[in-house]
């Protein structure tokens, strides 16, 4: 279970990105299927701050800048340049290669070739995509509404059960122009209650950067 959930989550980092190396097959397969309607890249991010308060703490990227509340933390195990892991204090991993990944939250950024105004486009290339990756027996739900900044924002979530592992997963897509910001949420234990508002904390600081 552990292999195909974590084959699953590269398969949807490739909507975001399809220069991942990890698998040829699955990069191959995603780019026939989103070249005409979501063919995105994700930027390399060259400027990093991070400031905490009582608030938590606001990171700083290239794309953008978030709250992060306090109890959670970026994984320097996990995390790249372009795509950041965030992870309940003390359940972080010192290894990549351990048996599970424990709950976590990641945030990067894609950009495409549809406008802000063009939401919906979108939002149907993500259904696409979504649709063709998940198992057939999957149900997907999704919504429709907008940041605490005002800002377009689609939310999609559904489960994976396998053996005695069951994956829920929320996708939150930030819209801007031509470009997207995916919060993607990862529960194992099933305590989404708890990422859910870490999670939610993120989407809702979130602001693009100028």
């Amino acid at each position: 279970m552990k292999k195909y959930i974590t084959l699953f989550i590269l398969v949807l980092f490739c909507f975001s990105s399809c220069t991942t190396p990890s698998s040829q097959n699955v990069q191959n397969n995603t780019q026939q299927n989103t070249e005409s309607d979501t063919k995105e890249n994700i930027q390399e991010d060259t400027e990093q701050t991070a400031v905490t308060d009582e608030n938590g703490t606001t990171y700083t990227k290239s794309f953008g800048s978030y709250t992060v509340p306090t109890g959670w933390i970026e994984s320097s195990v996990y995390s790249t340049n372009d795509k950041f892991f965030y992870l309940l204090e003390g359940t972080e991993y010192k290894e990549k290669n351990e048996t599970l990944p424990p709950n976590n939250i990641s945030v990067n950024m894609g950009t495409n070739k549809y406008s802000a105004e063009d939401h919906i486009t979108f939002r149907q290339a993500i259904v696409n995509q979504l649709v063709h990756q998940l198992p057939k027996d999957t149900t997907l739900n999704g919504s429709g509404s907008h940041t605490a900044n005002d800002y377009v924002l689609y939310t999609f979530t559904f489960s994976i059960t396998e053996d005695d592992m069951t994956l829920n997963a929320t996708q939150y897509y930030i819209v801007g122009d031509q470009k997207f910001v995916m919060v993607y949420e990862s529960v194992y234990d099933g305590n989404t209650e708890e990422v859910d508002n870490i999670a939610k904390n993120i989407v809702d600081t979130f602001k693009w950067s100028e």
